[in-house]
Order: C-alpha cells, then sequence, then structure tokens
C-alpha cells in the first residue's frame, strides 16, 4: 500500500493541478479587474458567456471523446453513467418529496419565531404599510427556498469549474470523457426540470414536453450524444483499433537517422510480421514483436516482449519509427490532425474565457453583505462538505472492487464541490425566486472554490488510492 504521506506529497507536486490553480485565480482577478474598470460590462460580459455555452463548451464535448475506443474505457463510460442516474435521479426525486412535504414537517417553534421575526420587522415600518404575518405565504417561501437550495447543490457548476482542473491536470486522458458523460443527465436537469421547478409551473405532459425540448436542444447535450456514438462506432469491425499477424515476413527499409558525416539517411532493412489500423492519415502500420530487458522498481531484470511499429511518411518517400500505436479512426489526432487541431484550440479557449466571466460576476457581488450573512455559510458546508462526501460513499466501493479508477472517482468527488450551476442561478433570478440568496451564496462559494476544488481532488485522489 502506498504510503498517505507520499502520496499527499506527490500530489500537491502535480505542476498541472498547480498551474490550473494558480491560472484560474489569475484570471478570474483580470475578469474582476476589467469589469471593475469598465473594459468589459453586463452586455459584453453576457456575450461571451453566450459564446462558452452555445460555441465552446460543444467542441469540448466532442474533443473530450477524440480518442481510441477499448472495453476498459465503454466500462468506465457505462459505470460513471450509472452513478450520474443514481446521483441525479436520486436527489431530484428527495428534493421534490422534501419540498412538497416540508410544510407538515416544521416544529410550531419554527413558525412561532419566524411570526416574531415578522413582527419586529413590522414595527419599523410605518402604520399604514404594515401586514399582517401570513403562514401560508411563509410556508411557500419556505419552499421555494428549500427548493432553489437542494438544485443548487445537486446542480454544480461542474462545466465551468471542474473542467478547467481536469484539462490540466489530465490533459487527453480517460478523466475529460468520463466528465461528459457524468454532465449528461446535469443538462436535462440543471437547463430543462430546473426551469419548470422554479417557474412554479403545473408539471403536466405538456410541460414535461416542453422541459425535456429545453434539455435536448442544448447544443453541449446534442454534441455529447453525436461525439458518444461516433466514438462507440469504434467497436465495428474495421473501424477500431485492429492488428493482424501476417502470413508471411516482409522487408522494409526503415530509416534511423542521419549519418552525422555525410548527412545521408541510416537505412535498415527490418522484417515486419504485423499490420495495425490506423495510423497517421488513416495509414497501415507495420511493426514487429521484440523483446527487451526491463528493469522493475526492485532493480530486478525482466524480458518483455513490445512490438516496434513502423509508418511510411509519404513526404519524405521513406519508412520511419512510428512512436505510437495502432489507434481507431475517431483517434483524430492521428487519423485526422487537421481536424482536431482546431477543434483543440477551440476546446483550449474554454479555461481564460470562463474564469474571466466569473471574475466580472465577483465584480457585481455585495462581498460584504456575502461574509456576513449566516444563512450563506450554511449553505456552503452543504455544497462543498456534504455534496463531495457523499459522492465519496458512492464511489468507494466501485474503486475498491476495481470497477473504476481512482482517478476518475477523485474527479466525481471534485465536482461535489463546485459551485452551483449557472443556470440554476439565472432561472432563480429571472423568477424572483430568493434571488438575493442565490446570487450571495453562487458568489460566496464561488470565491472559495479556488480552496474547496483542489481541496477535495487532493481527498479524493488519497483516500480512493489507499483502499
Amino acid at each position: 500500500m502506498t504510503n498517505p504521506g507520499t502520496l499527499f506529497v506527490g500530489i500537491m507536486s502535480n505542476t498541472g493541478l498547480w498551474g490550473a490553480i494558480i491560472s484560474t485565480i489569475a484570471i478570474t482577478m483580470l475578469g474582476f479587474v476589467l469589469f471593475r474598470t469598465k473594459v468589459l460590462n453586463n452586455e459584453s460580459s453576457g456575450a461571451i458567456q453566450k459564446v462558452i455555452i452555445n460555441v465552446i463548451i460543444p467542441f469540448l464535448s466532442f474533443y473530450s471523446f477524440l480518442k481510441n475506443a477499448d472495453k476498459t474505457d465503454l466500462k468506465t463510460f457505462g459505470i460513471v453513467f450509472g452513478l450520474s442516474v443514481v446521483y441525479y435521479v436520486l436527489l431530484t426525486s428527495m428534493a421534490i418529496i422534501w419540498v412538497k412535504y416540508l410544510p407538515k414537517a416544521i416544529p410550531k417553534s419554527v413558525i412561532a419565531r419566524a411570526q416574531r421575526d415578522f413582527d419586529e420587522w413590522q414595527s419599523k415600518i410605518e402604520m399604514g404599510q404594515r401586514q399582517i404575518f401570513n403562514r401560508e405565504s411563509y410556508f411557500e417561501s419556505l419552499q421555494k427556498k428549500h427548493l432553489v437550495t437542494w438544485l443548487m447543490c445537486i446542480y454544480g457548476s461542474n462545466i465551468l469549474f471542474a473542467t478547467p482542473i481536469v484539462l490540466g491536470v489530465y490533459p487527453g486522458g480517460i478523466e475529460l470523457g468520463a466528465l461528459s458523460i457524468w454532465n449528461v443527465l446535469y443538462y436535462i436537469g440543471g437547463f430543462g426540470l430546473s426551469f419548470s421547478l422554479l417557474s412554479g409551473v403545473k408539471f403536466t405532459k405538456q410541460e414535461f414536453k416542453f422541459t425535456m425540448k429545453k434539455a435536448v436542444l442544448n447544443p453541449a447535450f446534442i454534441t455529447v450524444i453525436v461525439a458518444i456514438m461516433l466514438w462507440a462506432t469504434q467497436f465495428i469491425p474495421g473501424a477500431g483499433e485492429r492488428v493482424t499477424k501476417l502470413n508471411k515476413d516482409e522487408i522494409i527499409p526503415v530509416k534511423y537517422g542521419l549519418d552525422l558525416k555525410t548527412g545521408e539517411p541510416l537505412i535498415q532493412n527490418v522484417s515486419v510480421n504485423l499490420k495495425g489500423t490506423f495510423g497517421p492519415n488513416f495509414s497501415s502500420l507495420y511493426g514487429r514483436e521484440i523483446k527487451r530487458i526491463l528493469t522493475t522498481i526492485d532493480g530486478k531484470p525482466v524480458a518483455k516482449t513490445i512490438v516496434e511499429w513502423f509508418t511510411y511518411d509519404k513526404l519524405t518517400s521513406t519508412w520511419q519509427v512510428y512512436g505510437g500505436k495502432p489507434t481507431g479512426w475517431f483517434d483524430w489526432g492521428v487519423t485526422m490532425p487537421y481536424f482536431a487541431k482546431p477543434i483543440s484550440i477551440l476546446a483550449g479557449l474554454i479555461s481564460p474565457l470562463i474564469w474571466i466571466v466569473i471574475g466580472t460576476s465577483l465584480a457585481k457581488t455585495n462581498i460584504k453583505q456575502m461574509f456576513v450573512r449566516g444563512r450563506n455559510w450554511l449553505f456552503l458546508v452543504y455544497k462543498v462538505i456534504l455534496m463531495p462526501l457523499l459522492i465519496l460513499l458512492m464511489v468507494l466501493p466501485l474503486v475498491k472492487t476495481k470497477l473504476l479508477s481512482a482517478q476518475v472517482g477523485a474527479i466525481l468527488v471534485m465536482t461535489g464541490s463546485v459551485p452551483p450551476g449557472t443556470t440554476v442561478v439565472i432561472y432563480s433570478q429571472h423568477f424572483k425566486v430568493h434571488d438575493d440568496y442565490t446570487s450571495q451564496v453562487s458568489s460566496l462559494a464561488t470565491m472559495l472554490s479556488f480552496i474547496f476544488i483542489p481541496l477535495w481532488l487532493v481527498i479524493g485522489t488519497v483516500v480512493l488510492n489507499l483502499i
């Protein structure tokens, strides 16, 4: 078992993690300053946010699946989706039940205290403008507050906050794809269902259709589904990674660098017995099995058979050693790099644009009021302590039984600590559902996310690697 102290130091010295944290803080502060100095305003900030949601996030969703498909990835994606179903469906159902039956469970002492607070507030108002405490109105307001609190806890801003950290710590790994799979149901709940619940309309068959339409027509949702389908086609024979043994060995002239004296290419005839697809630009690769003596961690030599692959470079008309291996057609970084490059550039824009928008949002917040209200800190306990703990408990048995990797599990744990989803906050503002409360708790969670997001990534990684 890995020493906990060594593991912790290894994670905390991860340059990708610290690079992501420092970058987010610096760029967020840039957005804050740009808004306060009026270089950016509400209109420009809103325009950037529309570009992120409608353009950049769909490209990122597509980019996260541009890789070879194997059975291990398929299993991981299936498990992550199953976990997301349990998480989102169970918690959303609990929220609806909780809100529906909340008034009957409230102690009389709480109602009496609320009435005293209301009467005290009314005593400070002119006689002609005073009102009488209304129990039904109080229950309705309390229901809405609990509803929006549940929704902000369940539907966190995974895309805006978790993505930059994943890109910084695990660039190009399966973790980014797992995060996209986890977010599939977020589009339905965070974009569609939350709208219906906070709008207060009766949830009829027609309303259900409207909710689903609002969710599935989201560009990012459509892109994720399309990307998953294209990625899965690599399991069709002939479309994925394939290695076959040649009936007869072939000799190919391979270029092994240049002669230092003459500058001429050093050519060596190599006998190959394997053929693989796909290589660069859908080319076929040829390979040979060779034995190498490797050294284990404890210093003991061990013989291992590896495959050395070769590709034909049409530009120089020579065979060359290929550093990769056969892959599926949807691994565009290999098969179609001319398409993969612009997609990766656009996907890479998400981090700086997101943090600039978040900085402008913090610049609009009444920071003093945000910190002094106790209810805001209570929400923070729910969001950045209880939610990641719940996800940690969910992934623990899966990591322990090797069904899920510790890295993917830690990413899911981290998503529990991200601030509330922007769509839920926007809906609460639009429908005036405790809009002052949602604005303050969202801003508080955002400001402290620089502490809790990496903290939970470290906690999740350490705990899940030690079980």
